[in-house]
């Protein structure tokens, strides 16, 4: 752990979890710097941190800064390639995100959850279930509220904390009770520069643990683990049977040690993917103490996580789902596997030199594409050459629009764009609403 005791500290970054880490750190007597790239005088936020005694350095991050800190906690978005951060590591200066400052000052038992696609859904099924069993459990990390601010309004409680390779990433302390890594596969590679460093990153999550403390892991992904390495307890689980597996579905039923779990055929949510999703969170509750019956309760009634596969409704008979989370052409597929067939998938974004290939396996699942952004023309040319149906628009709500004219009823028109959003959004958050509202006036009209 680190000692911070008469450290002089630098929150690099300001946003929601750079505000909160000031914040936090001036209300407990540390002494604390916030730089920030951006111009920050007439920042509301800002200024009241000023007045409260928190000095701030904004418009750029000069080098000078570094004569005179002890640590840098950094926003999970800054790269450590920045000029600042490669001479902060050349004066051996600790550098740490708010997630691990969080595991240092208080003394939370946190679950952490990451993976490349399902943690958002992973998350929140545990923290339902938890809460539904009348646990103190609290929500934090890219989910809920920063981990810093969760941990120093309740120190004493459970907290279920989504965990990015952002975070995790230069991670040297970060420890938690229970991690759960849902899959690792392939992101962020403009952030991390290679697959390798991407999920070395992942693996962060399990660095510090020992063996009192317990790792989740798919038993199809061992191959990407080094067992031997690894000082956690881990259970692994698969989504058939499976006697090498300490998790297992048999006859639908999901079994632990003898005891069935939860029936998966039962589940609201489409997809093996959320079987896969849903064995994490029962597996993580019920080691923290939720009752089967809890277990089920929730995850029976469980409809997903806005923009994660997010039913919205029903119009004449067609479906409409929101995935506009699915950033990346392999969350896509996991969102195409939830359905056989009469997907007519709203898709694009952002161009990052991504040819989509891996969609083409389920291209039969898929009755027509209509595609949207910078990428929309290598889209359009790979769903014509394999012979789907495929037209252009300009954005998420006359795609959705037109969705809606080539639908019959039993198909399904699902937003899972295989790419980021920010070539037209600001967010995904942003471009899933714009489904959203679009499907809400479509039923309205007619």
């Amino acid at each position: 752990m680190i000692n911070l005791e008469d450290k002089r500290i630098l929150v690099l970054g300001f946003a929601r979890s750079g505000y909160s880490t000031a914040k936090i750190l001036n209300k407990l007597g540390y002494d604390v710097i916030l730089n920030a790239f951006d111009d920050l005088s007439t920042d509301k936020k800002a200024i009241e941190l000023k007045n409260s005694g928190v000095k701030i350095v904004d418009g750029g991050h000069p080098l000078e800064l570094l004569d005179s800190i002890d640590l840098i906690v950094k926003n999970p978005g800054i790269k450590y390639e920045i000029e600042f951060l490669q001479r902060a590591i050349e004066k051996n200066i600790d550098i740490i995100t708010e997630i691990e400052l969080a595991n240092t000052l208080f003394n939370i038992d946190m679950v952490a959850i990451t993976g490349t696609n399902g943690k958002t859904t992973t998350t929140q099924m545990t923290f339902d279930i938890l809460k539904a069993a009348n646990k103190d459990v609290f929500l934090a990390g890219n989910i809920g509220y920063p981990s810093i601010e969760v941990a120093y309004n309740h120190p004493n409680s459970l907290i279920i904390t989504e965990v990015s390779s952002f975070q995790l990433q230069g991670t040297k302390y970060f420890k938690s009770s229970v991690a759960a890594i849902t899959n690792l596969g392939v992101g962020h590679l403009d952030y991390h520069g290679s697959v390798e460093n991407y999920r070395n990153a992942k693996r962060n999550i399990y660095k510090n643990q020992t063996q009192d403390d317990i790792l989740v892991l798919n038993i199809k992904e061992l191959e990407k683990y080094e067992l031997s390495k690894i000082n956690s307890q881990v259970i692994l689980y698969d989504t058939k049977e499976n006697s090498e597996a300490d998790v297992f579905v048999k006859n639908n039923m999901v079994v632990y040690k003898d005891i069935e779990l939860f029936d998966i055929t039962k589940m609201s949510l489409p997809g093996m993917h959320n079987v896969e999703n849903a064995i994490n969170a029962a597996l993580i509750s019920y080691i923290k103490g939720a009752s089967i019956e809890t277990i089920r309760k929730v995850l029976y009634s469980f409809s997903g996580v806005k923009h994660r596969l997010q039913f919205v409704g029903e119009h004449n008979g067609v479906k409409f789902y929101n995935d506009s989370k699915a950033t990346n052409p392999v969350a896509t597929t996991t969102a195409l596997s939830g359905f056989e067939n009469n997907i007519i998938l709203v898709c694009g974004g952002k161009d990052r030199g991504i040819d989509f290939k891996e969609l083409v396996p389920f291209f039969s699942r898929i009755k027509a594409m209509v595609v949207v952004g910078e990428s929309k023309e290598i889209l359009f040319a790979l769903a014509s050459a394999n012979g789907v149906e495929c037209h252009r628009a300009k954005k998420v709500d006359d795609a959705t629009v037109f969705a809606n004219k080539l639908a019959k009823s039993g198909d399904i028109v699902l937003l899972s764009p295989a790419c980021a959003s920010w070539d037209q959004y600001r967010c995904f958050e942003d471009r899933g609403d714009e489904f959203i509202a679009t499907f809400e006036k479509i039923s309205q009209e007619d």
